[in-house]
């Protein structure tokens, strides 16, 4: 249906599309405009933003070498599940193991929406509205207890 660099620049106006989006409701609440993501100051913990042909994820993902880390991160924000859960518009998927599209082992926690697709434009609106009200919760509790998962 699209060439590889159709697909491309589509991907990247996304994208683009998605940083204008939030930074004017990051601007407008008084919030910083760029997303931590994988500055998490927490070897192996990220937040993330995931859009494919079939669906889009948003959430944590810990991808820690050491498998004991990863666990005990893991913990760490199950401890925190009641207090992500009541910030978060949409209901969230605690998972310890995940497989990544490169076949890499994650725990994960994040919603996800279905049916949407990064090659139409048509969905980018309610995908944009998903990101951005899922990941300011999930940012401001991992602000928040920044402390408490690090150490």
């Amino acid at each position: 249906m699209y060439s590889q660099s159709e697909k491309k620049e589509l991907r990247e106006a996304f994208w683009s599309n998605f940083k204008i989006y939030s930074n004017k409701r990051k601007l407008k609440a008084k919030k910083p405009g760029k997303w931590i993501m994988n500055d998490t100051g927490i070897k192996g913990l990220c937040l993330k933003f995931s859009l494919d042909e079939t669906h889009a994820w948003v959430g944590i993902e810990i991808s820690a070498k050491n498998f004991d880390k990863q666990i005990e991160l893991f913990d760490k924000l199950e401890k925190l599940k009641s207090i992500l859960e009541k910030a978060t518009p949409q209901k969230l998927v605690w998972e310890l193991e995940a497989k990544t599209e490169s076949d890499i082992s994650v725990s994960r926690v994040g919603a996800r929406i279905e049916n949407v697709n990064i090659y139409n434009t048509n969905s980018w609106n309610e995908v944009n509205v998903f990101f951005y009200s899922v990941m300011t919760p999930i940012e401001d509790v991992f602000k928040e207890y920044y402390d408490f998962l690090k150490y």
